[in-house]
């Protein structure tokens, strides 16, 4: 089949008529170099077929591989020419050519743009699994083509991970198709926020329900302390669109601005002596029996490196207090603190107490 393929691409010698082609046969000892792990002398002969035909597609593949296995700096360039040649032909030349071309071929020895080529034509093909490679190599090449690569290797990923999901969101902002596609995935493998995030496994409650704010009304007689919140430790993963990708023990989730209610952030003492920052979300009200329910995460859990990439900790963490408040609307706790200060307290329990009313 390659030779029937690669026909086209070849010049016949002079003494054939063009119907009668045959392969050159110093193009065979040259193969057979290549199995015998000898590229120094496939290189040599595979020249020699080129010097003769010099349009030979298949021996300018079989000269390719061998300088590659040779460690030649110039095999590169050969690669892309060879690239050129059969991605100016049909689809299955492409796919003999990059099973000729061997290593000096699989996606991680090219360069991001011949990779890019490779996948877009592998991907229109209807080989996404064999595309997929390509795009990830493309992924590195600079500008709007990376970019594109980056979100079709994610797209193709059965399982994208969660970090390379949120820096795509990151890098795609200014790029409107680009941030739906992501956004898509998003939604897809990090599920919008439901009625309810489970609590951690020693928790006796099985689900958190969200509840809308409480209504304010004149009591008629003085009301009991408020049961204990249900705090739930978290981590911030990323953003996601209008919120961010938050991490419990229960799993990943998408946390809309708008369903942050309330707002604290103090420091406590920690074990070794030194201060912690903590910064509280308030997700649902106390109601009735049930206290507030609250996603409680230290400074190293909220991924500032990754919300605000090159931005000094301290301002990063200023800016996401900021981003949460002034797009959620969120309720600054204890009342009466002020945007941007932070309360110290003696411990861990004085803050939730002095934030949602008990510990």
């Amino acid at each position: 089949m390659l030779r029937n393929i690669l026909k086209t691409f070849v010049t016949p010698p002079v003494k054939e008529r063009p119907g009668d082609w045959t392969q050159h046969p110093d193009y065979f000892v040259a193969k057979e170099a290549l199995a015998n792990d000898d590229a120094a002398t496939a290189r040599e002969v595979f020249a020699r077929v080129l010097g003769e035909r010099p349009q030979q597609l298949d021996a300018k593949a079989g000269l390719a591989r061998a300088s590659f296995l040779l460690g030649d700096p110039g095999a590169l360039t050969l690669v892309d020419e060879v690239l050129g040649a059969a991605l100016a032909g049909t689809t299955e030349l492409l796919r003999v050519t990059l099973e000729e071309l061997g290593p000096a071929a699989a996606a991680p020895a090219l360069r991001p743009s011949g990779a890019w080529r490779v996948a877009q034509r592998l991907d229109a093909d209807g080989d996404p699994a064999g595309a997929r490679p390509y795009y990830d190599v493309a992924s590195r090449a600079g500008g709007l083509v990376g970019l594109k690569a980056q979100v079709r290797a994610l797209e193709l990923d059965p399982e994208p991970k969660l970090p390379a999901l949120s820096a795509a969101s990151e890098l795609t902002a200014g790029e409107p198709e680009l941030q739906k596609r992501v956004t898509v995935l998003l939604r897809k493998f990090v599920p919008a926020e439901p009625r309810s995030i489970e609590l951690p496994p020693e928790d006796p409650h099985h689900e958190l329900e969200l509840r809308a704010s409480l209504q304010d009304a004149e009591p008629v007689m003085p009301l009991p302390a408020p049961p204990p919140p249900r705090i739930i430790p978290v981590r911030f993963e990323g953003r996601a669109e209008g919120g961010l990708v938050v991490v419990s023990s229960s799993g990943a989730r998408t946390l809309g601005f708008r369903k942050v209610l309330g707002l604290a952030a103090g420091i406590v003492p920690g074990a070794d002596g030194r201060s912690r920052v903590l910064t509280d979300l308030v997700i649902a009200w106390p109601d009735g029996e049930e206290g507030a329910t609250v996603l409680r995460a230290s400074l190293g859990d909220l991924g500032l490196d990754r919300l605000y990439p090159g931005v000094q900790p301290k301002e990063a963490y200023e800016r996401l207090l900021r981003d949460i408040e002034q797009s959620s609307g969120a309720r600054r706790l204890p009342e009466g603190t002020e945007s941007g200060s932070l309360p110290r307290y003696a411990g861990t329990e004085e803050m939730t107490r002095a934030c949602h009313g008990a510990a």
